[in-house]
């Protein structure tokens, strides 16, 4: 008998309540009581409470939470209560770093920020409860490096003209500095990047004075034993085998022994995400494997796909079998099998847990038609991309791609100055080439200064996400712009104000009066409460799936009082409207299958490759239809009609909308393991086991 997943909820979900109530008993039935800081909020307490209990019995805690639920506040309740006059170290980006010192003295701890080998040393005269925050930059920091190419003068004939250019060269070979791939490489890119020369020449060279890695030091200075637990922040950043930052926080988790790991995406998508998270910080996970046995571990909890080719010829008489191949390639997905491995080390907490009373939080789409004249440029510009597109998908060039995708995507937004594709491997060439309309302000600037005066006259700020700050600087042409019509927008660059500072920044321009924050969406993605900006407006459209869901919930957090809204812009009959698209149809099911062990991480479990699906949108060889919903989106709008957007009711996601997501036919019989049962999925049919 066959039964959808509404129906099988609603047969035996009564049934599976109680049995795993039994198979797994509630460890704790009554919270402690709160600490001297804040009072703790719903859930908060409980997820304390668990956290010490794992602390005291495995060595290890996970905290999984929604964003704004108080990680932060439920580790530092868990640490006081673990050992009131403990030392704690926490180890965070370096935005977070004075917002965990100020959340620490809230509640009743000392606070230091280690940012030098003198701060590490003195921490030996530090009696607790202490808690000591390093920025993972500076834990991880070694010594500084610059390019180290040669500069030289080509000589480049164009029919009767001669030009002479300067190129960066192997100082070792002499040949014009190229990658892997044979693509030449510009001094932005060996100055961000260490790469080696085909001769194998390093490009780079270490410069001084040498920097100390203040995690190395505090492993020599400080004896084990010195501080009570570990607390990572971000922690799913470290689940990479082989980063810098990763191998780093396993050293000091080594060191340390007990370890607190926050996280709002504990799951990656793949089984093998979660293999170096647990073998760096669950003590006994070791027990079972070794640091090398990956594989083994995603055979037995992961999800494997296996497929078999062969090649028949046919002779008029019988079928001879010319060759065969078997191909194994692991799949998205986890076996439940994992979860009694992870359960006692883990808190699971929803946002809903914690602050019931939130106000609303509403997300719109706005579709919007370019005037004629910047519709023609556009088209041109497109018809020659595509020819170019359609060359590279035939020779399988990714590297040619990339540039040809960001030039379809944000070239109809910079028609303020003009927008020039040239040819990754030879910059002399030039691709398509997309004319400035000088003194024309495109719709979606209209729309935009629309918007921004619409939520001002309501006494709401603003804040705007874009893409392009580089050569083509939106920030600046949208700071001149709203600076015309008499509104007080800034931004916000990398290079001008440090991660550190970027909060006490935000809070200077909130008391001289700024109006609009104009940024991109990875700058304010972690750590920083934007309740001050309750209007969110992705005038570029992030597509990845993890920031965005993070840069849209900036100001719908504790303590908002007004409706938060969020619309997204991109133009019809562009990439820009297809790229978002895509983007909607991960974050929709994104949303649909996260419970409390899968959060996010969808551009890990999407089959496709984003950049594939774009370049054959572009190329008119594929179609992404627009599904009409973005996470949680009851509909989308092709403009916004009223001059406010009108608060819609709460709403969750219920278990037939869950039912109607539509998993893709399998082409080919498909062989997988759950755990060490073996599982053929026929042709033609959908599977649960993505889920």
């Amino acid at each position: 008998m066959n039964h959808s997943l509404t129906s099988f909820i609603q047969e035996y979900g009564s049934q599976l309540f109680h049995t795993a109530h039994h198979k797994f008993p509630p460890l704790i039935h009554e919270p402690f009581t709160a600490s001297q800081g804040r009072p703790p909020l719903g859930a908060q307490r409980l997820a304390s409470s668990g956290v010490v209990h794992a602390l005291r019995q495995y060595r290890a805690a996970f905290v999984v939470a929604e964003m704004s639920t108080g990680k932060t506040k439920i580790s530092l309740d868990a640490a006081m209560h673990f050992n009131p006059r403990g030392r704690y170290l926490v180890l965070c980006p370096p935005t977070l770093v004075e917002k965990w010192k100020r959340e620490a003295e809230q509640e009743g701890f000392q606070g230091i920020i280690l940012d030098s080998p003198q701060s590490v040393r003195t921490l030996r005269y530090w009696k607790g409860p202490l808690i000591a925050i390093l920025s993972r930059e500076k834990a991880k920091l070694g010594p500084g490096w610059q390019s180290a190419v040669v500069y030289r003068t080509r000589l480049v004939r164009e029919g009767r003209e001669r030009f002479h250019y300067r190129v960066p060269t192997c100082p070792r070979c002499g040949k014009i500095a190229t990658d892997a791939e044979g693509v030449p490489l510009k001094a932005d890119k060996l100055a961000r990047k260490k790469h080696r020369c085909p001769c194998g020449e390093a490009l780079w060279q270490q410069t001084a004075p040498r920097r100390v890695a203040l995690a190395d030091y505090l492993r020599r200075e400080l004896p084990r034993g010195f501080f009570s637990a570990l607390i990572l922040d971000e922690a799913h950043e470290y689940k990479s085998g082989e980063s810098a930052q990763g191998i780093v926080a396993g050293q000091l988790a080594d060191h340390i022994g007990r370890v607190m790991a926050l996280t709002g995406t504990l799951f990656g998508g793949y089984a093998s995400n979660l293999f170096h998270l647990f073998w760096r910080f669950l003590p006994g996970f070791r027990e079972e494997y070794q640091r090398n046995e990956v594989d083994r571990f995603v055979q037995e909890y992961g999800l494997l796909e296996r497929i078999s080719r062969s090649d028949e010829e046919e002779d008029g008489r019988v079928s001879r079998r010319k060759g065969r191949g078997t191909t194994v390639k692991e799949r998205p997905g986890l076996s439940p099998l994992l979860l009694p491995h992870l359960l006692p080390y883990s808190v699971f907490v929803r946002l809903r847990e914690v602050a019931s009373a939130l106000p609303p939080y509403q997300e719109k789409v706005s579709l919007l038609e370019m005037d004629p004249e910047h519709a023609t440029c556009v088209e041109t510009f497109y018809h020659r991309l595509q020819s170019a597109v359609r060359q590279a998908l035939a020779q399988g060039d990714m590297r040619l791609l990339g540039g040809y995708l960001q030039g379809a995507l944000n070239g109809p937004d910079a028609i303020f100055q003009g927008y020039k594709v040239v040819d990754p491997r030879d910059p002399q060439t030039t691709i398509a080439t997309l004319p400035a309309l000088e003194g024309h302000q495109h719709n979606k600037e209209r729309e935009l200064l629309r918007l921004v005066q619409a939520e001002l006259a309501q006494g709401r700020r603003v804040l705007v996400y874009v893409q392009n700050t580089g050569k083509v600087n939106q920030i600046a042409r949208l700071e001149e712009l709203l600076a015309q019509h008499r509104i007080r927008a800034k931004g916000l660059y990398s290079n001008t104000v440090e991660p550190q500072k970027r909060e006490a920044w935000l809070e200077r321009e909130l008391q001289r009066g700024t109006q609009v924050i104009l940024t991109h969406p990875k700058l304010v993605q972690t750590g920083l409460d934007l309740i001050g900006f309750p209007t969110i407006v992705f005038y570029q459209t992030e597509y990845s799936v993890y920031v965005l869901r993070q840069a849209a919930r900036r100001s719908w957090r504790i303590g908002q009082t007004k409706p938060v809204r969020v619309v997204f812009m991109a133009y019809q009959n562009t990439l820009q409207a297809q790229a978002l698209a895509l983007i909607a149809t991960k974050t929709r099911n994104s949303l649909a299958i996260e419970g409390e062990l899968v959060e996010g991480g969808l551009t890990a479990m999407s089959d496709e490759n984003p950049t594939l699906l774009l370049a054959g949108a572009l190329a008119g060889t594929i179609s992404l239809d627009w599904k009409g919903e973005l996470l949680g989106l009851e509909e989308v709008s092709t403009a916004l009609e009223e001059p406010s957007l009108p608060p819609p009711p709460a709403r969750e996601l219920s278990l037939e909308q869950l039912s109607t997501l539509v998993l893709p036919q399998l082409k080919e019989e498909r062989v997988v393991r759950v755990g060490k049962t073996r599982v053929v999925i026929p042709a033609g049919q959908p599977t649960l086991f993505e889920l």
